[in-house]
């Protein structure tokens, strides 16, 4: 059927509002689209600090144990909290008979106090370089691979061979302490294994503190003594003798 004028005049007055609504909000969004392509990429976010916890709010660095040192016997190694020294490892010996209140025999002795046991001593060396550093035998590790030996803090036998004892005591920034600290070694961690044996040393102190590692000798305390040393004990008995003659 033939579309009339008035008809089409009517379709038409229905439709023109809705072109010329739909004509805007096209070119609108053709807009922000170029001013979306034109617009600088944004900025990244800044780098959280060394060591913070990402996706956390809190930006204080994590405190990561700080670094090892590997020294050996007889150098000091220094940071800025103590400066370490390790000498030399001893056999102790027997107990001493006659020993203070603060020395006392466990059951049975202490010379073999569990089986076959003996009793070692590192002596060291410590500088506080803070104005309070702890020192104590407890600081102290002998270990084997996954075998650890604390040092005997409390109790300590009184042995022949391990004076003096190094004394638990507070140290102020430029004082030093230095003695044995006591292990008890067991047979079996004097057997050679790929695991080589290492001292270890880092005092209690709030945040951490660095860690001191010493290569042991496979020998512990049965090495042969230096032949420099051999030689200065040889001088001077020669010396001590020339003198008796004349």
């Amino acid at each position: 059927m033939p579309m009339t004028k008035r008809f089409q005049q009517a379709l038409f007055a229905v439709f023109l509002p809705v072109v010329s609504m739909a004509t805007p909000a096209s070119c609108h969004q053709d807009e922000v689209l170029a001013i979306a392509a034109k617009a600088p990429a944004p900025t990244p976010a800044p780098p959280l600090p060394l060591g913070a916890v990402p996706g956390s709010d809190d930006t204080t660095p994590a405190v990561n144990p700080p670094a090892e040192a590997i020294i050996p016997a007889g150098e000091w190694t220094e940071n800025k909290t103590y400066r370490f020294r390790f000498e030399r490892i001893a056999a102790c010996g027997a107990p001493v008979p006659s020993l203070g209140p603060a020395q006392r025999l466990a059951p049975g002795g202490l010379s073999q106090p569990r089986g076959e046991t003996s009793w070692v001593g590192a002596y060291f060396s410590v500088e506080a370089r803070q104005p309070s550093v702890f020192v104590s035998p407890r600081d102290l590790e002998l270990r084997r691979g996954g075998v650890i030996l604390r040092a005997r803090y409390t109790n300590q036998p009184l042995l022949s061979g391990c004076q003096p004892l190094l004394p638990a005591k507070q140290l102020k920034n430029g004082e030093s302490s230095s003695g044995f600290a006591l292990f008890e070694v067991p047979k079996s961690f004097r057997i050679k294994t790929e695991d080589p044996i290492v001292l270890s040393y880092r005092p209690t102190r709030w945040g951490g503190a660095r860690l001191v590692e010493v290569p042991i000798r496979e020998c512990l305390d049965a090495c042969p003594e230096p032949s420099v040393s051999r030689a200065t004990k040889t001088a001077g008995r020669s010396t001590a003798t020339n003198r008796q003659k004349l």
